[in-house]
């Protein structure tokens, strides 16, 4: 059994996966977005409740999973932020793990592992500095994404005097911002993502090297 805890998965569909602009067009970086939140919500569903964390305007059929929806008009950092401050002010109720909504890759096990681990914040690492699974059991701590976010909680948490414990998995740390991060979905992943991309074309690369390739007749 687990501690209570509150799954928040931030999810940005305005504007999605633009570093991922060369390979797809807007509509189909909106699918992909979409198709990757739905495999997070399905893994993290499976072991407690989950909630949106969206701007204004989302459409929950396009999610397709039956998950609250929590709006705001503030950056990631403030509407975290607020929330965590709000939850402080209802004295705490289960502590908070947040989720970012592109790991495509992420298992039951993942967030069964960070749930696991002790400390007053666990942090999961992403790839080149991010932070990817925060849990937070200390209402005093704050996030601070955006840049090299990992180093940033690490500094926080050493600041407010906070136990902070670090968890490091493959597949949670494996978030699908850039071209050749396609591949890992093809690669390893066993969801909703994986079948979007096959279904757009994309296969993994024929040189022998990681990487993706595309029949250009499947794209919109």
């Amino acid at each position: 059994m687990h501690a209570s805890f509150e799954a928040v998965v931030p999810f940005k569909h305005v504007g999605s996966k633009s570093r991922l602009s060369s390979v797809l067009n807007p509509p189909e970086r909106r699918l992909l977005a979409a198709a990757m939140l739905k495999d997070v919500l399905r893994e993290v569903l499976a072991l407690g409740p989950a909630t949106v964390l969206s701007q204004p305007g989302l459409d929950a059929s396009e999610i397709g999973v039956d998950v609250e929806i929590m709006e705001s008009e503030q950056d990631l950092n403030g509407a975290l932020n607020s929330l965590i401050e709000h939850e402080e002010r209802r004295g705490w109720p289960s502590d908070i793990l947040i989720v970012m909504a592109d790991l495509a890759l992420l298992t039951q096990k993942d967030v069964a592992g960070i749930l696991k681990c002790e400390g007053d914040v666990v942090l999961c690492p992403g790839r080149g500095g991010g932070t990817n699974m925060i849990l937070i059991r200390d209402p005093r701590f704050r996030t601070r994404y955006q840049g090299l976010s990992f180093p940033k909680h690490l500094r926080l948490a050493e600041e407010l005097g906070l136990r902070a414990e670090v968890f490091e998995s493959f597949r949670a740390g494996c978030d699908i911002d850039l071209p050749d991060d396609l591949a890992e979905v093809l690669l390893h992943g066993k969801g909703e993502t994986r079948a979007l991309l096959e279904s757009l074309g994309f296969r993994l690369s024929s040189n022998g090297r990681s990487g993706v390739e595309r029949n250009k007749r499947d794209s919109f």
